[in-house]
């Protein structure tokens, strides 16, 4: 199961990466990414998921308790996230400030993944911008153990879901255009209701995992979800951006994720592959580095004045970040989570 949505992620990676590709070219956005955000939603709504198929257990049952989760949530994200900070902040992130002492604001708050609660683009996309959903991520991590004992039926998630959700369209419908992303895109809280949309749906997958469903009939379901995931997507011109941003997306997101985690069809078997596999593990380095390779791309283009195809930069970026988001998973994002868990783990014995 895990191997199978582990391949989903670098899919939905691919798309954030075609969505940033648009400083490259300006067509490009419009020619295949211009949902890309819809990755964002994925991963969101996957990491409820897994994180209550991993742990929604074993603290209910005491087998792990809320600082052993806690260690294991910072050790997966600080390590890469401060070593992308830093190397933005070498080459120059995006980011506006007035003064070193506002600088320092700007960084301290990107340091601790802070930066999505302020409603300010200079603020959440401020040096790596793609570490603004990190700080939605923690939000979510510090929730899980906290509220799990409450939200561990499906009767309970439906009922907070069923609640958020009006809640959600009328706050949507009032927000300002100018507003709108930073209340409903990047603010962690607003995006608190996607994570809890990935625990509900823990919550049906223990009880149809146990069922019996051919191979024809898996088949047939993953290549449905996958063609309803499309029709959302090519019909999303249609829908406001603001409801794009999150809930347009929970039906095709969660049943893709439902159906692909049971692995009873062709679909899952060819995302089961070795390579897919890798691709979907490399994904978290791929996501926090690709941008550095993008604008890096950009700025060496115009000093040297390139004048090359998309066709032929965007996959020699492509190439380029892969290559390099191997070496630092491997060689620094598996190393880091380690000693982090070693160190924090002695500290508290």
């Amino acid at each position: 199961m895990i191997d199978t949505l582990t391949s989903l992620r670098i899919f939905f990676a691919l798309m954030v990466f075609g969505a940033h590709c648009y400083v490259l070219d300006s067509s490009f956005d419009a020619h295949f990414f211009k949902e890309g955000f819809v990755g964002v939603s994925f991963f969101f709504v996957l990491s409820g998921f897994i994180i209550a198929y991993n742990y929604q257990e074993k603290l209910l049952t005491k087998r792990t308790d809320k600082r052993t989760f806690w260690v294991a949530r910072i050790a997966r994200i600080y390590p890469l996230h401060l070593l992308t900070l830093v190397i933005a902040a070498c080459i120059g992130g995006y980011v506006q400030y007035n003064g070193t002492v506002d600088w320092i604001k700007h960084f301290a708050a990107s340091t601790f993944l802070l930066q999505p609660f302020f409603p300010s683009a200079d603020y959440f996309f401020s040096f790596n911008s793609p570490s603004w959903s990190l700080g939605c991520e923690q939000l979510f991590y510090f929730c899980f153990p906290l509220v799990i004992p409450f939200l561990n039926s499906r009767r309970n998630l439906l009922i907070a879901l069923g609640i958020c959700l009006p809640v959600m369209l009328a706050g949507m419908y009032l927000t300002p255009d100018e507003q709108i992303k930073a209340y409903w895109y990047v603010n962690p809280i607003t995006r608190l209701p996607d994570f809890f949309v990935g625990v509900l749906l823990y919550q049906f997958y223990r009880l149809l995992c146990s069922k019996k469903i051919s191979y024809s009939a898996g088949t047939l379901l993953e290549t449905g979800v996958v063609v309803l995931f499309f029709l959302f997507y090519l019909c999303a011109a249609d829908i406001p951006k603001v409801y794009r941003y999150s809930c347009y997306y929970w039906l095709p997101v969660s049943l893709m994720i439902l159906v692909f985690a049971l692995q009873k069809g062709m679909l899952s078997r060819l995302l089961s592959n070795r390579f897919l596999i890798i691709g979907g593990e490399i994904s978290y380095s791929f996501y926090l580095i690709h941008l550095f390779i993008i604008l890096t791309y950009t700025k060496m283009a115009a000093i040297y004045q390139w004048q090359i195809q998309w066709t032929i930069s965007v996959p020699l970026i492509f190439c380029i970040t892969v290559a390099l988001s191997l070496l630092s998973y491997y060689y620094f994002e598996k190393p880091a989570n380690r000693w982090v868990k070693r160190v924090l783990t002695k500290k508290q014995s």
